[in-house]
């Protein structure tokens, strides 16, 4: 832990306060616009290609903000004249594009269900294909580019399970705090989508199962790739513009949770940097995803309960 918290603060030594700034202002200014006009629902009424290319820009917008900030306090553009650095910022933002539109996949497993339980089955089976979305481009991006390291993340070396244990439990009392909120209640937990359908608990458990396996892809896309990938172009200063990158795709969430994403993000990108390791960052992900599953359970009995 101690350890942790010294690249912590080295890191933060590494940049400016004017660079601080610039980057806290610009996610507060798109937390409020994108939470006063429901930007990302706005996107979803729209057909599919114009969906993508609004999803596709605005995650562009907030990477490329954070790596033009970079250049500029750094005073080194070089990067924007490198072939690499401009495939995988496009690519990028292309591949969680597609991820956040992509639905062919429910054709598909209607294919494959009978009728009743075809709704069931989307959502129940969704998120094994929204993790494909991550992990098959950007594992071939690693196999072309970069497979003289180990797959973007998938090391043990510096791995130590303790610290992260004692990370997740840290979460415990924020969790328990958020359990009491109705924004929170509202939204989670995401099992309880299944009840519409008459969903057994087979299903739910199913359904928790492969919620939770989704995290694996999220933690490989962005402390993995958008880390280790563009660590070779700009070392540890990959880590904002990934940060940055990983709020904009909480919009939509509860705003205590898209605020949260970019600190915890930000620690979770340092210590994959260090550790060359995602395992730690998995381990979180997944932990506090399943333990607002069971808070917002426990919160919404309770709050029935008051009725």
């Amino acid at each position: 832990m101690k350890e942790i918290i010294n690249n912590l603060k080295k890191f933060i030594g590494m940049h400016s306060m004017a660079h601080w700034l610039s980057i806290v202002l610009f996610c507060i200014v798109t937390l409020c616009v994108n939470f006063t006009l429901d930007v990302e629902h706005g996107f979803r009424k729209l057909d599919e290609r114009s969906e993508f290319l609004g999803f596709f820009l605005m995650y562009l917008l907030h990477s490329g903000y954070a790596y033009m900030v970079y250049s500029y306090f750094k005073k080194d553009f070089s990067i924007w004249r490198k072939p690499g650095f401009i495939f995988l910022f496009i690519a990028a933002s292309a591949i969680f594009a597609f991820r956040a539109v992509a639905n062919g996949h429910y054709e598909l497993i209607n294919q494959y269900s009978s009728p009743e339980f075809s709704d069931i089955n989307q959502a129940v089976y969704n998120d094994l294909f929204r993790l494909s979305y991550l992990m098959v481009p950007v594992t071939i991006i690693w196999y072309l580019m970069d497979r003289q390291q180990p797959v973007y993340g998938f090391s043990l070396k510096k791995h130590h399970t303790k610290i992260y244990v004692i990370l997740l439990l840290l979460m415990v009392p924020l969790i328990i705090g958020a359990s009491f909120l109705s924004d929170f209640l509202d939204y989670y937990p995401r099992v309880g989508k299944l009840d519409r359908y008459a969903g057994t608990a087979k299903d739910k458990w199913l359904f928790e199962l492969f919620y939770g396996m989704d995290f694996i892809s999220i933690e490989y896309f962005f402390r993995g790739f958008m880390v280790m990938a563009f660590a070779r172009y700009v070392g540890i200063y990959a880590v904002l513009p990934m940060a940055v990158f990983y709020m904009s795709i909480h919009f939509g969430k509860p705003l205590g949770e898209a605020i949260s994403s970019f600190f915890g993000g930000t620690i979770l990108g340092v210590i994959s940097f260090h550790t060359g390791s995602i395992f730690g960052g998995i381990m979180v992900h997944v932990g506090i995803a399943w333990l607002m599953e069971l808070g917002a359970y426990i919160g919404n009995l309770v709050k029935d309960g008051l009725k």
